[in-house]
């Protein structure tokens, strides 16, 4: 862990014949740095030089087809919302692919005396599952319908299926719960998606401006009219703490003089508008605002979608005369209609509202005088493509203009604050949805012509990689495994969990010239073309690991110019060679004997879009090449050598690496000389940093990243963004593992387990060492905020202040924090020098606290402080206060001594 507290005191010092170290000339290394001449792995993957759309459920073809849905949990059920008023269950596992009626609402309004509308843009809009269906059998839809005295209605609805919900083939129509029932003018303009955040489990909705042009209704700026040019956000549950919706009248609806049915939802706490009294220069009274708005200054939001694992919500908002956008929307924020269309003035365009006021688009288009390709007039949003099968388009947002057919894709900046960049796929006219396949990620398009499409290659440019692993040019004997020269083994402090599998490693950096960035505490940069090879044997017999093993796959990960790929290979039964494995990844099925019983092990082949999902950018791409994972001993020829001190004498790095004893280091789960606190914050690091940190591609809140220390990472006691139907989990709680999420997502209790892709089997050594985290170590540790309360009552005190030495005995209260000591009892300081000298070297030894680090400095002067610079004297957290003993050499200065304190 990296040192974050200073102990802020000079404790000793020392006048020694020939005082301290300088570190004894390091022998030449034995790793000698090569060029390789073999690999042949091309310098990216090939990518697609046009797409196309074919049908996605061939022979099957619908009416009017204008949302998909997947059913929660299930990969075989797909249902396709038709625009007339029906559902069809699409069965995925058919061969051909079934269709079976699964809803007629039209037929049901109809019998209720309330037809469906599909004139203009009206009719059964969408469908949701809310998140939890396998328990209730709810489904949500928007539809639009008369009222008895004909009076056209926009309407959000809740049923329940007949039935379990898993097998449910039907609904029960007495089940019909209205949600909102929304007075509508015009046709037009009626929004009409529906979907729950993945994080929070609310049901979110979207709603237009109510039709006509222009903003004719006066509907888009305001926040306490009614249910228009907006995203809604509801808690269809009714969860403790949630509110009741103001009072909201339309007078001019004869059958519905309310918009609202009663106790059908409730307001989440934290929506942004509640208790609001202006907003665009007009005031009002609080109780009027539609506290259901979570974003406003919307004209058509057709189409919305959720990404799952980061929680943004993308939206593609139909525009006026000229001008068609893509936007981010966040909670409270205004997307500008009318004052703005996209990022141009609006028919309301008002210069006294300042431009801050406004959420602006990631990317729009023209309607007219630019080039066809990226031009159109009815833009339908799109999904985030995080598919299995083209890894050119991963983490791309897919959409398209259902006027001039372009599809596009919009490709995130590389960097915080950069614009996104557009690049034609194709062409399908008349899209108005986007679905994803559960198969494997895949884009659905909704054709409203009659068919759920998806997207396809029509050629590709580039060099595949090679077919064979004995074509890469790895290794010289695929027998033994011999790589060839300027390939080097290396190997990693703590590993990814594998499902049981033995793993070998090397890396390549292919001529001499090109470097590797060092960084003690942050990610390495690396030289474009760099290689990493990984090898996994798995074990056939649990029991017998290094007796039973076979060979069964081989990864290897490429630095591009701008990001890395990956891509693996399948050893063949009679380990000959192994085989390239598709884009899309395998699953595979292995026998083997767990107590002497028969079994089988599904390894899972990762996809090339699964490699990027964990070999993130933010996480430094190759995710075991940093120091905390090399900062451990390594045999080149005969010498055991420190791998980072080898890397950085055979010359690569920019730089050479000086005071490699103080480097930090992870440390193993099984590592019992090491706190349960810092072998949990190393598994974590490893296992979660790639996704779990501030920029991260996860929903979660807590810092998974070492150099956070945890009291600031929120972990214990950690509040969590979605606490899966119980207010008491947390991130982990100190002596309850029932309500330790953490623990939870490792052991798999709640689904996804975590780490949650290329992993099958649950991890024993690290659900062992979260369960004796949570219940032996942290039951008694102390931030300093619980030593203050423990000391002083309060963290307002005064004296319990951090700089405050309350016992006058030389040190603050953070100072006595550190050291374990009682910072009322002048008695209990810390007394841990004793410096003695002796046959031409010197000794330093201490008692070290328990779970802090302790580092030695030396300065000349008393001025000028640097690590001293010897064996031993790196960052660790012992279980248990432990005795250290440095030892080093005379040279012929004065020094004095001081120690640094820190915590995990």
């Amino acid at each position: 862990m990296k040192s974050r507290a200073w102990q802020g005191k000079i404790f000793f010092g020392a006048v020694l014949g020939t005082a301290c170290a300088v570190m004894p000339t390091t022998a030449r290394a034995q790793l000698q740095r090569q060029a390789n001449t073999t690999l042949t792995l091309p310098a990216d993957l090939p990518s697609a030089t046009g797409y196309t759309t074919t049908n996605a459920l061939s022979p099957l073809t619908f009416s009017a087809p204008i949302a998909v849905r997947a059913q929660p949990g299930s990969t075989t059920r797909l249902f396709v919302v038709e625009r007339n008023g029906t559902i069809q269950l699409v069965d995925l596992s058919a061969n051909p692919k079934t269709k079976t009626l699964f809803f007629d609402l039209a037929a049901f309004l109809t019998s209720q005396g309330t037809p469906l509308r599909t004139d203009g843009e009206c009719g059964l809009l969408s469908m949701e599952f809310h998140p939890n269906f396998a328990q209730n059998g709810y489904i949500f839809v928007f539809y639009s319908f008369n009222s008895p005295q004909s009076q056209l209605h926009e309407r959000v609805a809740r049923f329940t299926v007949n039935g379990t919900s898993a097998t449910a083939t039907s609904v029960n129509t007495s089940t019909h719960l209205p949600l909102i029932t929304q007075y509508d003018q015009a046709t037009n303009h009626n929004g009409g998606d529906l979907h729950f955040g993945p994080a929070d489990g609310y049901l979110y909705i979207s709603v237009g401006d109510e039709g006509n042009a222009n903003d004719s209704f006066d509907n888009a700026r305001h926040i306490n009219k009614d249910f228009f040019g907006a995203i809604l956000r509801i808690d269809v549950d009714n969860k403790p703490g949630s509110l009741a919706p103001n009072p909201h009248s339309q007078p001019q609806s004869t059958d519905y003089p309310s918009a609202i049915n009663p106790g059908a939802y409730s307001i989440p706490p934290d929506n942004p508008f509640i208790g609001a009294t202006a907003h665009h220069h007009e005031t009002f009274a609080a109780n009027t605002v539609r506290t259901e708005i979570w974003t406003t200054g919307l004209r058509n939001p057709f189409r919305f979608s959720f990404d799952p694992p980061t929680g943004r919500l993308f939206i593609g908002d139909v525009g006026q005369n000229a001008w068609e956008e893509v936007d981010i929307l966040t909670a409270g924020s205004d997307a500008g209609w009318s004052v703005y269309e996209g990022n141009h003035n609006g028919p309301n365009y008002d210069a006294t509202l300042p431009t801050s006021s406004f959420l602006f688009p990631i990317y729009e288009y023209g309607h007219s005088g630019g080039d066809p390709n990226f031009q159109g007039n009815v833009i339908t949003g799109g999904v985030i493509y995080r598919g299995q099968q083209f890894t050119e388009l991963y983490q791309n947002y897919i959409f398209c203009d259902e006027g001039s057919g372009n599809i596009w894709a919009l490709q995130p900046p590389a960097n915080s604050g950069g614009a996104w960049t557009v690049k034609r796929l194709g062409s399908n006219s008349s899209v108005v949805a986007f679905g994803t396949d559960p198969r494997n990620g895949d884009v659905l398009l909704v054709d409203i012509s009659g068919q759920v499409k998806h997207l396809v290659r029509s050629g590709t440019s580039g060099t595949p990689p090679p077919a064979l692993l004995s074509q890469t040019g790895a290794f010289s004997d695929l027998a033994t495994l011999t790589p060839n020269a300027g390939i080097v083994p290396y190997a990693p402090n703590v590993s990814f969990w594998s499902d049981y599998a033995q793993k070998s490693r090397w890396f390549s950096i292919k001529n001499l010239s090109d470097k590797m960035t060092f960084s003690a505490d942050g990610n390495w940069t690396f030289p474009t073309g760099e290689v990493w090879v990984k090898h996994f044997d798995l074990p056939l017999e649990r029991s017998n690991p290094n007796g039973s093993s076979r060979r069964i796959e081989t990864r290897f990960l490429v630095k591009t110019a701008s990001n890395v790929y990956g891509i693996t290979y399948k050893w063949r039964a009679d380990n000959s060679d192994a085989d390239l494995v598709a884009e899309s990844g395998e699953d595979v099925s292995y026998p083997i004997t767990i107590n002497g019983s028969p079994a089988t092990q599904t390894w899972h082949y990762p996809s090339r879009n699964e490699c990027l999902t964990c070999h993130t950018a933010i996480a430094g791409g190759a995710l075991s090449f940093n120091t905390r994972q090399l900062n451990a001993t390594h045999i080149y020829g005969a010498q055991t050598q420190n791998q980072i001190q080898a890397l950085s004498n055979a010359g690569y790095f920019t730089a050479g690496v000086s005071g490699v004893n103080n480097l930090p280091r992870f440390f193993r789960s099984n590592e019992a000389t090491q706190s349960f606190e810092a072998r949990a914050r190393s598994y974590f690091a490893v296992n979660c940093v790639q996704c779990h940190q501030p920029g991260g591609a996860a929903l979660g809140n807590w810092d998974a990243r070492p150099t956070t220390p945890t009291d600031s990472a929120n972990m214990i006691n950690g509040a969590l963004v979605d606490q899966l139907g119980d207010s008491a989990n947390r991130f982990v709680k100190p002596s309850d593992l029932a309500h330790s999420v953490a623990f939870r997502r490792v052991r798999g209790t709640d689904a996804p387990r975590m780490p949650p892709l290329a992993t099958n089997e649950r991890d024993p050594d690290a659900e062992a060492l979260l369960s004796s985290w949570i219940q032996n170590e942290l039951p008694t540790r102390r931030s300093f905020a619980d030593f203050q309360v423990q000391y002083f009552g309060s963290t307002t005190n005064p004296n319990a202040a951090a700089n405050v030495d309350f016992d006058g005995d030389g040190r603050t209260n953070l100072e006595e924090w550190l050291e374990n000591t009682d910072p009322t009892d002048a008695a209990s300081a810390w007394n841990f020098t004793n410096v003695t000298s002796a046959g031409g070297a010197f000794q330093l030894q201490f008692v070290q606290p328990a779970n802090r680090s302790a580092l030695v400095e030396i300065s000349p002067d008393l001025s000028t402080w640097t690590l001293w610079d010897v064996p031993g004297n790196q960052p660790t957290y012992p279980a248990t206060a432990q005795p250290v003993l440095l030892t080093s050499p005379f040279d012929a200065d004065k020094k004095f001594f001081r120690i640094r304190l820190s915590v995990p």
